[in-house]
């Protein structure tokens, strides 16, 4: 580039007139050496430029025009990857406490609610079927242990039910997934007797008679809604804010037992029973 070249480039000297004409006067030659010899100022050049020779002016260079600077375009500020996305989503709050351990208010009306999930499709452990869907619970007799949970959040859950307490059927990986009935908790939190069983597709090896860590709760079908609630319209409903955007089933999707809140139940179960006026 015509930048890292070398500052010693020589200075331009106009090439040696031969003598064509040998009558010039003695005083015009005196005059020639007198003159006073220029050179253009040095300025930054592209490759062709560089390799024209520069002319030696008898004159000064005229002086240069001011530039006349064209306005530049005002650069667009760079938008901050804040300003982009939306405002930070704030944190669900924590899941539902009932105000004591009967999870009864004090006219006695249930405080936090619950959700339930089983897989209605066929689905094997260790060769065994673990399918149950509402329809199945519907065709029970007696109380329905729900067994099998090896969560700890989720026996949690089940260990803070009380007879009595309604919650939702929900059918997991299924076409489509969502909430499907209700059901009743006609049996508290008992130890979960297939923990122990090496035939159960949920024996859990570790698992100490002695200290049991696993439990269940009995459950009795109440109701089958119309239509299922799916998981992507409950989802819409948790958008931006929306009336269920705390709810455990949305902000923790792993878990198989989940709380619900007063206020989230009755809006579910509003959108169930506006499905039921529509097929009617």
């Amino acid at each position: 580039m015509a930048g890292t070249r070398s500052s010693a480039r020589q200075k331009a000297i106009p090439a040696p007139k031969q003598n064509e004409d040998q009558s010039s006067s003695a005083e015009e030659v005196q005059s020639k050496r007198n003159a006073k010899k220029t050179t253009r100022r040095k300025r930054a050049r592209d490759e062709a430029e560089d390799k024209e020779q520069d002319v030696a002016d008898d004159t000064p260079p005229p002086p240069k025009k001011a530039a006349t600077a064209k306005p530049k375009a005002a650069k667009p500020r760079p938008v901050s990857k804040a300003s982009n996305s939306s405002a930070p989503k704030s944190k669900p709050a924590p899941p539902p406490e009932p105000s004591s351990p009967s999870n009864r208010d004090a006219d006695g009306n249930q405080e936090v609610f619950w959700l339930l999930k089983a897989e209605p499709l066929p689905r094997y452990e260790n060769g065994v079927n673990v399918a149950f869907s509402i329809s199945d619970l519907r065709a029970c007799t007696e109380p329905e242990p729900w067994g099998g949970v090896r969560n700890p959040q989720a026996r949690n859950n089940m260990q803070a039910m009380r007879k009595g307490d309604l919650g939702f059927f929900y059918h997991s990986n299924a076409k489509p997934s969502g909430v499907v009935g209700i059901l009743r908790v006609v049996e508290e939190a008992k130890v979960d007797e297939t923990a122990f069983d090496p035939k159960d597709p949920y024996y859990d090896k570790k698992s100490d008679r002695e200290n049991p860590k696993w439990y269940c709760v009995g459950v009795e079908f109440v109701k089958e809604f119309a239509e299922v609630v799916d998981l992507h319209r409950i989802k819409d409903f948790a958008k931006d804010g929306g009336p269920l955007r705390d709810m455990q089933l949305v902000n923790n999707s792993r878990l198989s037992v989940c709380r619900v809140r007063k206020e989230e139940w009755d809006f579910i179960l509003g959108l169930a029973e506006g499905e039921e006026k529509e097929e009617k």
